[in-house]
């Protein structure tokens, strides 16, 4: 009995301090698709809000960095490149299907990404794989399915967008395992740096290329909104980092589940979205999924360990 009470121990302080800054990049993650939503229905194409998204992140982070008297040069530049091409394909893919998917459509269809980490976690990182781990991804999983598809009915989910939601799930979940790795060596403003840098070079052209970048979109609520996605979306960034830096890639991964029932609440205020029972019921399923995370063995989240 002792025993199996130590097994659903709390998690020691560095894996709170992971789970929790996850929680926070959920959160602002969220609030910076939402911005990006709206930008997408008055007519911003995928490359502008990349290059607004990420541009602007660059100076502070820029700033602050040079205030802390520290290097922006990675010490591993193969891995943050890697990181960085796997996160401007998720991000193109994100953005492009936020259109035409309800937010929380969009949430659930990309927060299937912690399913592909919990899955690739063991295989790149060699991080061990649990038995609460695969419950809660059972829980997860089939969370997720209530709330796109209440009472089963898969029709009214958008084909095209979905699959590309799904596009990016994948490249997300590629990226999230990267940025575990890149934490063994860098610090999380060197490679939220280098991710904007690139983010931002590859919209730019992009955008150019196509005759985007129209002055008349740039309105005073435009403009609140692109604030609003830049600042969100790079503390996200940065929360993120840091959360992978202190905690198992597969449990920091699952607490974004927490988005799900995040994404409801902003379709219910903004967009007057109805949530049927099974979409609540799906999103309690996610909660219960990342609590489960949280109890997991302490042995298994111990400082040094991956």
């Amino acid at each position: 009995m002792v025993e199996r009470r130590a097994s659903l121990a709390a998690p020691p302080p560095h894996l709170r301090r992971g789970l929790a800054w996850m929680l926070g990049a959920s959160a602002a993650l969220v609030a910076m698709n939402s911005c990006a939503k709206v930008l997408r229905e008055d007519g911003f194409s995928t490359a502008e809000i990349i290059f607004y998204r990420t541009a602007p992140g660059l100076v502070w982070i820029w700033l602050d960095v040079r205030r802390r008297h520290k290097s922006l040069r990675p010490v591993r530049a193969d891995l943050v490149a890697l990181r960085s091409g796997l996160g401007i394909a998720a991000m193109a893919a994100n953005f492009f299907a936020v259109r035409a998917l309800t937010l929380v459509q969009h949430q659930v269809l990309h927060l299937l990404q912690p399913v592909f980490v919990a899955l690739c976690a063991p295989l790149i990182l060699r991080e061990r794989m649990h038995q609460l781990v695969l419950l809660a991804l059972v829980l997860a999983v089939s969370g997720a399915f209530f709330v796109l598809a209440p009472l089963g009915d898969l029709s009214a989910l958008p084909l095209s967008p979905a699959l590309v939601g799904v596009g990016a799930a994948v490249s997300s979940a590629l990226a999230h395992v990267t940025i575990r790795k890149t934490s063994e060596t860098e610090a999380p403003e060197v490679v939220v740096f280098h991710f904007a840098l690139h983010a931002a070079l590859a919209g730019l052209v992009w955008g150019l290329a196509h005759g985007d970048f129209s002055p008349g979109h740039l309105t005073r609520d435009n403009l609140a909104l692109l604030g609003g996605t830049a600042l969100f979306g790079t503390l996200g960034q940065l929360w993120m980092t840091r959360a992978y830096g202190l905690a198992p890639a597969s449990s920091v991964a699952m607490v974004a589940y927490a988005g799900i029932p995040l994404s409801l609440g902003v379709d219910i205020v903004f967009w007057d979205a109805h949530a049927p029972v099974s979409a609540l019921a799906g999103a309690a399923l996610l909660i219960a999924a990342g609590f489960l995370l949280t109890r997991r063995p302490a042995a298994a989240a111990q400082p040094g360990q991956p």
